[in-house]
């Protein structure tokens, strides 16, 4: 700078013009520099730097809020600052009933842990919910026939008691859905109720062609609404039937699979009636949508006012044919509600440790705009929307997506049906910030069962994430070849394996508090199964690598080139 005054007084300001542009151009440059310069003291995410911190993840703190890994890059939405902001604003349907579905098929809570502190949570947030949709499958403590059929940890009657008088305390309504056609897997899978079966050799679907069936399921379906006296609705299932005709009563009486399929449904809705006559029966809509239903009005005409569908999507942008599907118009006309669902977990993947929250929302906020749209048609409105949360993909399925990891994206998938607002920042395990952002009071967090198992498994999968990149960035150090000759850079091997034996322990640290935690909430079973599906493969990778590394990590000399 000094130098360049020198200049112009020299030149007695004859070019002044072009010095003037001269200094700015070095002021330019010079702010440009130091930009760069900041950037680049700053923490780096780069392999080079990441590498070469070899304390980067000596302590793990359990209140760690990181990247959300399921980030979309969605046309409709902007990310700024790790806030996903909506640009396209719809309508929100905050009038809309709302039901949340517990699927008790995975991971069912203990009971006196969890109702009351869930549906006072529900009740205290005011976001519009009206009930809760339980699928218990084999967890009602059912008598008779069934009594050996059901989980050995199957609920008392207690607890169901338990269940509705704290969803009658916090005004919920509660809805039993009872599968009564597919997915019947945890009772024909016994041996004694193997003839049930629709194909003898797959314990999914019940035959509809044997008169046994219908008297099994009166009595399936009479016990559950006892133990139910208040609920005025009932689902009955009815999804993914995959119906044969094989069995040999059905060979002796030929129907086509449609007209077998609409015969059982009356037959149940029949039974139903039977037992509360004035009840509303709910049915999942997947069967009587496919081109063989709609196109032959005949066939759910035979369902005129029997029952309400459920139409269920998972995906977070519909198909045009979906969207357009004549299906929409004929439910208007044949039935008196037509309902919707949508996930809030578990309708994603099979084998999931942390619920995608941002694909969930998305699907609800993808279900919100069809909502507006038929509302604009006449009598198309839909009556209501169920939140689903899926604990497995059928009963034979591994646990996916414990409840309380959900807890993001159920309260965003609600804000987002009522407002039309999709806003989420990450927060993984931040219920008060969650809470903040969308002007609900955070103390209620405290109230959410399992709070502390949200925080454990986001800090488990931080964990996980980081381990497996150390074991990835082990077999740089240490080929397999290298290691079977012996021939590897020990210093660096040294500084990687102890780096993995603290992370290792890090992650035994944090596996005792989650075990501690899921105990609060969950049978031995449920803990049982998950630590195999979740953290057994992990533990063994680490304590293989150790064992396999060892060998080269003992050198002290090495051969001459080539080693063979």
């Amino acid at each position: 700078m000094r130098s360049l005054i020198n200049l112009l007084t020299f030149t007695k300001m004859r070019r002044l013009p072009e010095f003037l542009i001269l200094f700015f151009f070095l002021i330019t440059i010079s702010t440009i520099s130091l930009k760069w310069s900041s950037s680049s003291s700053s923490p780096s995410k780069s392999r080079t730097t990441d590498n070469n911190n070899n304390n980067k993840y000596s302590n793990i703190k359990l209140n760690n809020i990181f990247t959300n890994p399921f980030l979309l890059k969605d046309k409709f939405f902007s990310q700024d600052n790790d806030r996903m902001t909506e640009k396209k604003i719809i309508p929100g349907l905050p009038n809309l009933d709302k039901y949340i579905h517990l699927d008790l098929k995975g991971a069912p809570p203990k009971a006196n842990k969890f109702y009351e502190t869930f549906f006072n949570f529900i009740d205290k947030i005011q976001m519009g919910v009206k009930g809760i949709v339980i699928e218990y499958e084999d967890m009602l403590p059912l008598n008779g026939r069934f009594a050996n059929a059901t989980n050995r940890l199957a609920y008392k009657k207690s607890d169901i008691e338990l269940i509705q008088t704290a969803a009658k305390n916090h005004r919920l309504k509660v809805i039993p859905l009872i599968q009564t056609f597919g997915h019947f897997e945890w009772l024909l899978k016994l041996q004694e109720f193997e003839l049930y079966r629709d194909d003898i050799a797959l314990p999914m679907v019940i035959s509809p062609c044997i008169d046994s069936t219908y008297v099994l399921l009166e009595d399936l379906l009479q016990q559950t609404l006892d133990m139910h006296p208040d609920s005025d609705t009932i689902h009955i299932g009815c999804d993914e039937v995959i119906l044969t005709n094989s069995h040999p009563q059905c060979q002796q009486a030929w129907i086509d699979v449609p007209e077998r399929y609409i015969t059982h449904v009356k037959r149940v809705v029949s039974i139903v009636r039977k037992i509360r006559p004035q009840i509303r029966i709910l049915i999942w809509d997947d069967l009587i949508r496919s081109d063989q239903f709609i196109y032959s009005e005949k066939l759910l005409n035979q369902l005129k006012g029997l029952v309400e569908p459920v139409a269920w999507h998972y995906r977070t942008k519909f198909e045009d044919s979906y969207i357009s599907s004549p299906a929409w118009d004929i439910y208007s006309r044949l039935f008196t509600n037509t309902w919707t669902a949508s996930a809030f977990k578990g309708g994603l993947n099979r084998y999931s440790m942390q619920t995608n929250a941002t694909h969930h929302t998305l699907n609800n906020h993808a279900w919100l705009s069809l909502m507006n749209s038929l509302s604009n048609q006449r009598n198309k409105a839909i009556y209501g929307i169920i939140l689903t949360g899926w604990s497995r993909f059928d009963h034979f399925m591994p646990l996916c997506d414990l409840l309380p990891t959900a807890y993001v994206s159920l309260i965003s998938s609600l804000h987002v049906i009522n407002t039309g607002r999709f806003i989420l920042t990450d927060y993984t395990n931040d219920c008060y910030e969650l809470m903040n952002s969308i002007g609900k009071d955070s103390r209620l967090c405290q109230s959410l069962p399992g709070y502390s198992i949200w925080s454990g498994i986001s800090s488990l999968s931080l964990s996980i994430s980081q381990i497996e990149d150390r074991l990835a960035f082990l077999h740089t150090v240490a080929p397999s070849y290298n290691r079977k000759h012996l021939f590897v850079r020990r210093y660096e091997l040294d500084t990687r394996l102890n780096e993995l034996e603290m992370l290792k322990n890090d992650l035994l640290s944090i596996i005792q508090l989650l075990n501690n935690n899921l105990s609060d909430l969950y049978s031995l079973d449920v803990i049982d199964e998950w630590f195999d599906l979740y953290l057994s493969p992990i533990l063994g990778r680490i304590n293989t690598t150790l064992i396999e590394f060892s060998p080269a990590r003992n050198q002290k000399t090495w051969p001459r080139r080539p080693l063979i």
